[in-house]
C-alpha cells in the first residue's frame, strides 16, 4: 500500500512538473525570423502562439519589444508576430527612406505568413498597415489605433527636434515629439518615462524626423479609402488631445464601408500599455468575430 501510494505521489509530482514547465515554455517561447523586404533589407519578425496570424506594426518610435507584454494575451488565440519596422530594433535600413517602403515592408511580412493575416497597427504603424491593405489581399482584417492620417505639417517641430538630437539631448527631443505632435498630457509622458519601453523610444527618436517629413507629404483621400473592403476596427482614446488624430478617426469612420469604432474611456494614445487586458480583449473579440 505504501509503495502504491508513493508511486501515485511520484506520478502526480511528475505530471504537475511537466505541466508547469510546458506552461512556462508556452508563455515565453518565441522565435525571431528575418523577412526580406522588397528592396532586400532584412526585417526582424518575432512570433509566438498558435492560430490565425496577427501581425503587429509598432508606431513611430521604439520597436517590437513594446508589444511583447501583450504576447501572452494574444498567443492563446493567434500566431502573433510583431515586426521591427525598418530602422528600428533588429531590422535593417536603407538611406533612401519613404513611406511607400514602409508600406511595402508590412506587405512583405503579411505575404510571408501562411493563410490570411490580421494586421494591428499603432500610430505611424497604423498608416503603414492601412496602406498595405491596398497592396495585398492577404490582409483579411485591420485594427488601426489612432493613425495620423490627417496630421498637420510638423516639419518645423522636426527641425527643432533635430537640433536637440545633434546637441545630444535625445530625451528632450522625444518629449518634444510627444508633447507637440502627439499632444500627450504631462502625466501620460511621465508614465511613459517610467515604463521599460522608454529607453527604446528615446533611442529611436531620430527616425521620427524622416517620418514626420514623410507624413507632411501624405494626402488622405476619402474616395480611395472608401474602396477598402477589409473589416476594420478603429481604436481611439477618449482623452486623446490631438485634434488631428481625432480628425483621422472621423475621416475613416465616414470613408470606410466596413468599420467599427471602440473608444477606450480615460485613455490617450497608449492604451495597450495602461490597460493591456482590456486592449487585447477588444482586439481579439473583433478579429475572431464572425458575421451571423
Amino acid at each position: 500500500m505504501k509503495r502504491r501510494r508513493w508511486r501515485r505521489c511520484l506520478i502526480a509530482v511528475w505530471v504537475v512538473s511537466i505541466s508547469a514547465s510546458a506552461d512556462v515554455v508556452y508563455k515565453s517561447a518565441s522565435s525571431i525570423s528575418p523577412v526580406a523586404a522588397k528592396d532586400g533589407i532584412a526585417l526582424a519578425v518575432e512570433c509566438t502562439g498558435a492560430g490565425p496570424n496577427l501581425v503587429i506594426v509598432h508606431g513611430g518610435t521604439g520597436d517590437r519589444n513594446r508589444w511583447k507584454p501583450l504576447f501572452p494575451l494574444f498567443a492563446s488565440h493567434f500566431t502573433v508576430c510583431a515586426m521591427d519596422r525598418r530602422g528600428h530594433g533588429a531590422s535593417g535600413d536603407s538611406p533612401d527612406y519613404s513611406l511607400q517602403k514602409e508600406v511595402e515592408d508590412v506587405v512583405a511580412v503579411a505575404n510571408s505568413r501562411p493563410g490570411p493575416v490580421f494586421v494591428l497597427g499603432h500610430s505611424y504603424g497604423a498608416v503603414c498597415a492601412l496602406e498595405a491593405a491596398f497592396l495585398t489581399d492577404k490582409i483579411s482584417k485591420l485594427v488601426l489605433y489612432e493613425p495620423p492620417l490627417q496630421d498637420l505639417d510638423h516639419t518645423a517641430v522636426a527641425t527643432k527636434m533635430e537640433k536637440m538630437i545633434k546637441a545630444g539631448d535625445r530625451e528632450q527631443a522625444t518629449v518634444t515629439f510627444f508633447q507637440e505632435i502627439v499632444m500627450l498630457s504631462p502625466s501620460e509622458i511621465a508614465a511613459m518615462k517610467a515604463r521599460p519601453s522608454w529607453p527604446a523610444l528615446v533611442a529611436s527618436i531620430e527616425s521620427q524626423l524622416r517620418q514626420i517629413r514623410a507624413l507632411a507629404a501624405y494626402r488622405f483621400d476619402p474616395k480611395r479609402i472608401s474602396t477598402l473592403r477589409a473589416p476594420t476596427l478603429l481604436l481611439t482614446g477618449s482623452k486623446t488631445q490631438s485634434a488631428q488624430l481625432k480628425l483621422a478617426i472621423d475621416g475613416l469612420m465616414h470613408s470606410l464601408p466596413n468599420r467599427t469604432l471602440v473608444v477606450f474611456e480615460g485613455q490617450q494614445h497608449n492604451a495597450m500599455d495602461i490597460i493591456p487586458q482590456r486592449f487585447a480583449s477588444v482586439v481579439t473579440d473583433f478579429l475572431l468575430a464572425t458575421k451571423e
